[in-house]
């Protein structure tokens, strides 16, 4: 699937796609920042104009919050949605103390 165009706005790191909305299939401008963090250049999506009521200065005011670091990025926080307990890492753990099964 080719690139889509991205289109800047006048707030620095934040731009957007046109794209379509998943309800009734309008055209909808798809938000986006990039910031960097530990020298690494991050590109995330925030939101949609309409879905989300999305506009560049939220966009703008969330990717500030991301570069001090008062909310995760959405990298970190799959990270840790990852290492939560789940039944298979109990059962994990419980194979390793019970080696006798």
């Amino acid at each position: 699937m080719p690139e889509q165009e991205r289109h800047k706005t006048r707030y620095p790191g934040v731009y957007y796609i046109i794209g379509k909305s998943p309800f009734d299939g309008k055209p909808e401008k798809i938000y986006y920042i990039h910031f960097r963090r530990k020298r690494k250049l991050i590109e995330e999506k925030v939101g949609r104009q309409y879905q989300d009521a999305m506009t560049p200065s939220k966009a703008s005011h969330i990717r500030t919050l991301k570069i001090t670091g008062k909310i995760e990025s959405n990298i970190e926080r799959r990270e840790k949605r990852s290492e939560r307990a789940t039944l298979n890492y109990f059962f994990k753990i419980f194979r390793e103390h019970k080696t006798h099964l």
